[in-house]
């Protein structure tokens, strides 16, 4: 079902940026070897964050794969729901939004990577628009699983959204040969 397990979690980052804590949560199933996180039980690896200044420190955030925070209040966060044929990447995408209230959709179309598609959304969040939260989201459709990439952020949105697009960018899977399992 979209509407529960880490595709909440969403709402909550959105929460956590307007002003409530972010919940320590469980460790995922990541293993960091040569600037790449690698996602084990899936086989699915991305790079690291764009290293900045002021630099992404590594944070928990409950049912997220990994999480990053910096000073400002930017938020990065991978998330993965997988064993179950997922629909289409744009109804994944705007399930999102689901329980983030007051957003307005700046931008939202198709994306890939290598074989993998996915939608891109933008959304402004907030009664006032120039408080306004940016929240800008990517979610793949790999397979059985999918993934979603997550830049929340809200002045320094623009300088920080070209680095975060080389970051999902940076998604692989391996394809599993015709005939066997992952």
């Amino acid at each position: 079902m979209l509407g529960r397990g880490p595709r909440k979690v969403f709402a909550r980052l959105a929460a956590a940026l307007l002003g409530a804590a972010l919940v320590s949560g469980c460790a995922s199933d990541l293993l960091f070897a040569n600037g790449r996180y690698l996602q084990r039980k899936q086989g699915f690896s991305f790079a690291a964050p764009t290293p900045d200044q002021p630099p992404w420190k590594p944070t928990r955030v409950e049912h997220t794969l990994a999480a990053w925070t910096r000073p400002g209040g930017a938020r990065l966060a991978v998330l993965s729901e997988c064993g179950r044929n997922p629909p289409s990447p744009q109804v994944l995408a705007r399930s999102l939004w689901i329980g983030v209230e007051a957003t307005v959709l700046r931008q939202s179309g198709p994306v890939a990577v290598g074989a993998f598609h996915g939608w891109s959304q933008i959304v402004d969040v907030g009664q006032d628009p120039a408080r306004a939260l940016h929240m800008k989201a990517v979610t793949l459709v790999a397979e059985e699983c999918t993934v979603d990439f997550v830049l929340l952020a809200r002045d320094d949105f623009a300088s920080l959204e070209p680095d975060f697009d080389r970051w999902w960018q940076s998604f692989e899977r391996p394809v599993a040969p015709s005939g066997t399992g992952s």
